[in-house]
């Protein structure tokens, strides 16, 4: 019969609680100690690691690529505009305005070529565009209205550059 059995004090209950506590929070430790020795833990905050270290670095390229590649669409957008400004003064018959704003627009091209990082391509592409500004100034300064269609076409190949070079 079950009831046979004496009852157990409330002195060795409590007793018994703690040391089946004591027994938890011991493994509990031990538990932890282990997964924090072996080399699963090491492995994956090794890999958690290697992951921020090789998405930091994407960000940093691309982030440089971005401002390289917005800082040369500014310099080429505002040589454009100042080539048509150019355009307009020859138009206009004020060829010393004309000559000036050109020799501001070579100078501009020639500190766009001077970005770093840019292409030996971007850079073959902008000398044939100060060369051909170089011609045309020549022409502005020898009072030649018909460079309009010259400064024109160049207007039209600095857009192309801006266009289709630019990675975004």
């Amino acid at each position: 019969m079950p009831d046979d059995a004496p009852p157990k004090s409330t002195i060795q209950r409590s007793f018994l609680r703690f040391v089946i506590g004591l027994m938890l929070l011991a493994g509990g430790f031990a538990l932890g100690y282990h997964t924090g020795s072996t080399s699963l833990g090491k492995d994956s905050v090794d890999s958690l690691k290697n992951q921020v270290t090789t998405i930091t670095s994407t960000v940093v390229k691309k982030s440089s690529e971005l401002k390289h590649d917005l800082t040369l669409s500014h310099s080429l957008s505002k040589a454009q505009t100042m080539v048509l400004n150019a355009k307009e003064e020859v138009q206009q018959k004020n060829f010393g305005k004309a000559q000036v704003k050109i020799s501001e627009t070579v100078a501009l091209l020639t500190k766009a070529r001077a970005i770093p990082n840019t292409t030996e391509q971007i850079e073959i592409q902008i000398d044939n565009i100060r060369t051909r500004l170089l011609k045309v100034q020549n022409d502005v300064a020898n009072l030649k209205p018909s460079v309009v269609q010259k400064i024109t076409t160049i207007a039209e190949d600095i857009t192309h550059l801006r266009t289709t070079t630019l990675s975004f």
